[in-house]
């Protein structure tokens, strides 16, 4: 399986409670190899498993919460953003193949 980049948008008109049962599965799965949260509701992850997967995951984690997950084309992301976020768009953006 090779890794891919996905968003993940959370509706931020639900529960408090659904959204640090949310944060608590990206911060701590095993599902991820890497994330990041620079954008308060949205965050950024990297994993080998099929955006399919990962929303039954989160279904599951939070039954009730609304969310958009979609797989990110690193070679057209644009935006203006930190410098961190940025290298971490580069070095996933570097490791996929051409």
């Amino acid at each position: 399986m090779s890794k891919r980049t996905l968003m993940l948008a959370i509706d931020a008109n639900f529960s408090l409670t659904d959204l640090d049962k949310i944060q608590q599965y990206v911060t701590t799965s095993p599902d991820f190899t890497s994330w990041w949260n620079h954008i308060p509701m949205v965050f950024m992850l990297e994993t080998e498993l099929s955006a399919s997967v990962i929303c039954e995951h989160l279904h599951t984690v939070a039954p009730d919460a609304r969310f958009l997950l979609t797989e990110v084309n690193l070679a057209a992301t644009e935006g203006y953003l930190p410098d961190i976020s940025w290298k971490w768009f580069e070095k996933r953006a570097a490791a996929v193949p051409v």
